[in-house]
């Protein structure tokens, strides 16, 4: 916020993730005996990725250029604790995720002395999911229907919060991630 004073500058970084799992798994489901059967019930293959992860961090900023020097938005005064009880149900969640009391305008010309990246989102989990079928079609040829969800548990992960304390709805969370979403294919291979 201040180029000429870059120490309130150190804190987390824009994509600090504390807590990550990731996982991918891949089963081919094996093939019945006899040519049909292996025609229509054989060439299955499910594959996936789960990912679970705490959330990012993001800055809490005053709205405007409170210290008058054409840089931008710069940050408020932390006056008090911004976390909340993590344990609270989800609506009260998404209605006050942070506390925005916990901050002030800081007076015109001056700079706020909160830090950047000091509030830590709402985490978040996504599992990705295929389903595919190989047909043979000739000896080096075959071709592959595939179904593929996006967000398969259809979870709506929350996005940060509004962050600037001069909004009338900060502290609130507006949007989530999208919905599931389906996408079917063929593919030949050869």
């Amino acid at each position: 916020q201040n180029p000429l004073d870059l120490r309130p500058e150190k804190g987390r970084s824009d994509f600090d993730v504390p807590q990550r799992f990731v996982a991918s798994f891949l089963w081919e489901i094996p093939s019945p005996e006899g040519r049909a059967a292996r025609w229509i019930l054989g060439g299955w293959q499910s594959n996936g990725i789960l990912t679970a992860q705490g959330g990012g961090s993001f800055t809490v900023t005053s709205g405007g250029d409170r210290a008058l020097t054409g840089t931008g938005t710069q940050r408020p005064n932390l006056t008090g604790n911004p976390q909340l009880d993590s344990g609270r149900s989800r609506s009260d969640q998404i209605l006050r995720f942070f506390d925005p009391t916990a901050f002030a305008l800081p007076p015109a010309g001056s700079f706020g002395n909160a830090g950047r990246n000091i509030v830590q989102g709402p985490g978040s989990y996504n599992l990705d999911f295929s389903l595919f079928k190989s047909f043979p079609v000739r000896e080096k040829m075959r071709l592959q229907f595939r179904t593929e969800f996006f967000n398969a548990l259809n979870h709506a992960n929350l996005s940060n919060p509004v962050a600037n304390i001069a909004s009338p709805t900060v502290g609130r969370i507006l949007s989530t991630s999208p919905p599931r979403i389906l996408q079917f294919g063929l593919k030949l291979v050869y």
